[in-house]
């Protein structure tokens, strides 16, 4: 009787399309799914301790500034074209600054919470994966655990990708520059700037695609940050469209039930709790997304660790099997 594929790689001659161990995309799903629904507290749990600080700093630091915004530029929240040309004053400027620095650095905050949580979300699909019983205390320990590499590979990995997008903008800027333009706002010069633009985009996420597994990766295989690039684009290789296309599957998805929670969440406080607490409609509004995007959080990097197994399965075989006695159904 076919109970579906199994986490631990087996022991085969020769690598198999399929089987225990490897997954189809459907299978992927369907396991991701089955751990979200049997590890549902720890992941909400630590998605409140990791995601909610972040999340609700980011969205109040973030409304500040849309309100600064609004108030220097009014004709915006009529749908009228800015106006570029127009002259601040000091005051101005010091007002938009003082609110755009608390952004910058709640969002700071929130991309580090979000990697160590990362972490936290793939330590519970790997306590899963050997079949044992994922707690909040083991998933935070394994994740502060590997924090100092999850920092220096998100530095990393940042620095190369921002070296990238420079490089791209002004290779655009060169060509808009030297190449003549033609009629119409058209010519050579906007053409390959057009181009530029399109590989850069392309170059963008397949380097994201590469590094996916890198987080359980670190978990895992308890791999420091070089480590963990090294076997990310080890275990990518030959698989980047399918893990876009989980990916993109996965985003699709998430933010969908993020809107719907958030309408509901949004309902809630504005309908009962807002008035009580005497809150203003907007930062209700606020509150109930960040709590949705909180809700969804671990969704991406459960699935991305599960499809890490799969890969793994696939580029190591035929390899020493992870001891786990008796052998792990995930359709238990």
């Amino acid at each position: 009787m076919n109970q579906g594929p199994r986490w631990e790689p087996v022991e085969q001659p020769e690598p198999q399309p399929s089987g225990p161990g490897r997954m189809t995309l459907g299978e992927v799903f369907d396991v991701g799914t089955r751990i979200l629904r049997r590890h549902w507290v720890v992941l909400l749990l630590t998605a409140l301790l990791f995601s909610g600080p972040g999340a609700l700093l980011s969205s109040a630091t973030a409304l500040r500034f849309t309100e600064v915004f609004i108030d220097l530029f009014p004709e915006f929240e009529e749908g009228v074209l800015v106006d570029t040309d127009r002259f601040f004053t000091t005051a101005e400027l010091e007002r938009a600054i003082d609110a755009l620095l608390p952004f910058l650095g709640a969002s700071l905050l929130a991309g580090v919470l979000g990697s160590i949580g990362a972490l936290a979300f793939s330590a519970t699909v790997a306590e899963d994966y050997h079949a044992r019983q994922a707690r909040v205390g083991t998933v935070v320990r394994a994740s502060l655990e590997r924090a100092p590499s999850a920092l220096v590979f998100m530095l990393v990995t940042g620095l190369l990708i921002v070296g990238l997008l420079v490089l791209g903008l002004l290779g655009m800027s060169v060509a808009t520059i030297i190449l003549p333009a033609g009629g119409g706002g058209g010519g050579p010069g906007v053409f390959l700037a057009l181009i530029i633009g399109v590989a850069l985009v392309v170059a963008l996420v397949y380097l994201t695609m590469r590094w996916a597994p890198a987080y359980p990766v670190m978990v895992e295989e308890r791999a420091g940050w070089r480590e963990a690039l090294r076997r990310s684009w080890h275990l990518s290789a030959d698989n980047v469209l399918r893990i876009l296309l989980v990916s993109l599957l996965i985003a699709l998805i998430t933010a969908i039930v993020s809107s719907v929670l958030g309408a509901i969440f949004e309902a809630l406080l504005g309908g009962f709790l807002a008035p009580a607490l005497g809150l203003d409609e907007m930062v209700a509004s606020t509150i109930a997304l960040a709590l949705a995007s909180v809700v969804v959080a671990p969704a991406m990097a459960v699935y991305t660790a599960v499809l890490y197994f799969d890969l793994r399965a696939r580029r190591d075989l035929p390899e020493p099997p992870v001891s786990v006695t008796p052998p792990y159904d995930p359709y238990r």
